[in-house]
């Protein structure tokens, strides 16, 4: 199909210069194919800027009418005019030669740009936006603006594509877009892709808000001077940013994604660490309980108290102070007779570490021993004492009767010297067991 192409003159924008010389960096510019460009500059112009020559123009206009030129007057003119890749700066004077000619339009400036596309990646020429610029003189040569009409501009079309031998575009009611006003409906587009962006981004709600603010000021002043180039090169800042925030989203996205399952997977082996741990605590414990209650019938005597202890009257408890207590009863007897207990063997009673009988033994020892010491030193109940604490914790009491005897006037002089209770007592399981064999 042949490309067609088509002529329209807007009122010049300012940083037109900027832009045709490319003065600047651009982000829809390929820096790579910028050498390509052409520019040519009547010589009638030359060495002039677009202000001289306005400022040319105003004067021969007062000169001529009497009165200034007004504020709002357009006597430059720009036109943006698509080209073929074979399209050379020759056909383009040739264009201007017959502008001028036909219509009186005098070419100041023409720009011809093969850099700008949409894929800088692949800047593919078919894929390019191949244009030239034409900078027109709009007025006549006393600095009055020149009168186009409908069937005027009509022409133009024809001869455009005659001159660059292309196909004429199809008359269309629509305004046409000038670069600037392009450049703005973009910057728009792109803004509110931006909102939605911030809106699915990761940021704070503070962030969100004061990016939100910004951009509705950025667009409010955009509105109100969609001239002005500063506010044009914000809207490109931002429209860079755009993409930023898009990859930065992106990356944190696939972060976030990987911390999950990472975090996942730590929870999953955590779970079954505690799984392993609860199933080893269970083993543990079972082991604990089985070992405890082996011991106890492999030594049955260490957990048996004389029957002169009554032991399921015995009371243990902890009172409103939080002070543990062993209340313990003699059979037939209605005393208690109570010591305090430390917090740990409570626990360890409760949790059937330590039986009643051991706890009695512990806390009682010296009550207990003093009754059995008393029954001893009745030669008559001797005999009785030894069979209750015969196979009980107190079994080794049975040295003291062996040791126990009544002394003598001679008291210390007798030769049967007694053996110390305390002694015996201290003794270990070895000496006492020496001891009650002779």
């Amino acid at each position: 199909m042949a490309k067609k192409t088509c002529i329209h003159f807007d009122p010049v924008k300012p940083g037109c210069e900027i832009h045709n010389w490319r003065l600047k960096e651009l982000d829809y510019v390929i820096k790579d194919l910028t050498p390509n460009n052409e520019h040519w500059v009547d010589p009638r112009y030359a060495g002039k800027s677009l202000a001289d020559i306005r400022k040319e123009i105003a004067e021969r206009y007062q000169a001529h009418v009497g009165q200034k030129m007004q504020a709002k007057a357009a006597p430059i003119r720009e036109a943006a005019v698509v080209i073929k890749p074979d399209t050379t700066m020759a056909d383009l004077q040739l264009l201007a030669k017959q502008l001028e000619k036909e219509f009186g339009i005098k070419c100041i400036q023409i720009h011809i740009h093969r850099d700008e596309g949409f894929n800088k990646t692949n800047p593919d020429p078919s894929n390019l936006n191949l244009h030239a610029h034409f900078v027109a003189d709009w007025t006549h040569d006393n600095g009055t603006s020149l009168r186009l009409g409908r069937q005027d501009t009509t022409r133009m079309q024809t001869v455009g594509a005659e001159c660059l031998k292309m196909e004429r575009g199809s008359s269309s009611n629509v305004k046409h877009l000038n670069a600037i006003q392009y450049k703005e409906k973009k910057a728009l587009e792109n803004i509110a892709s931006l909102r939605k962006l911030v809106y699915k981004s990761f940021l704070s709600q503070n962030a969100k808000n004061a990016l939100y603010k910004r951009i509705d000021q950025l667009v409010e002043d955009l509105k109100a001077d969609p001239m002005n180039i500063e506010l044009q090169q914000q809207v490109e800042q931002l429209t860079e940013k755009v993409t930023q925030l898009q990859a930065d989203i992106e990356r944190r996205k696939q972060q976030h994604e990987q911390d999950q399952k990472t975090i996942s997977a730590l929870r999953e082996e955590n779970a079954q660490l505690r799984r392993n741990n609860e199933k080893s605590a269970s083993i543990n414990e079972n082991l604990r309980k089985e070992n405890r209650d082996l011991k106890r019938k492999a030594c049955p005597e260490r957990y048996v108290l004389p029957s002169f202890i009554n032991v399921e009257a015995t009371r243990i408890y902890k009172d409103k102070q939080g002070q543990c207590h062993i209340a313990m009863k003699f059979t037939g007897g209605s005393k208690e007779y109570s010591e305090k207990m430390s917090n740990e063997d409570f626990m360890a009673f409760r949790n059937g570490d330590l039986t009643k009988e051991e706890v009695i033994a512990k806390y009682h020892k010296p009550l207990i021993e003093g009754y059995i010491r008393r029954e001893f030193s009745r030669p008559e109940k001797r005999s009785a004492a030894l069979s209750l604490i015969e196979n009980t914790i107190f079994g080794y009491m049975k040295l003291y009767a062996s040791s126990t005897f009544v002394p003598s006037s001679g008291g210390d002089n007798n030769p049967r010297k007694r053996r110390n209770y305390d002694d015996i007592d201290d003794m270990n399981d070895e000496e006492r067991k020496g001891l009650s064999y002779r």
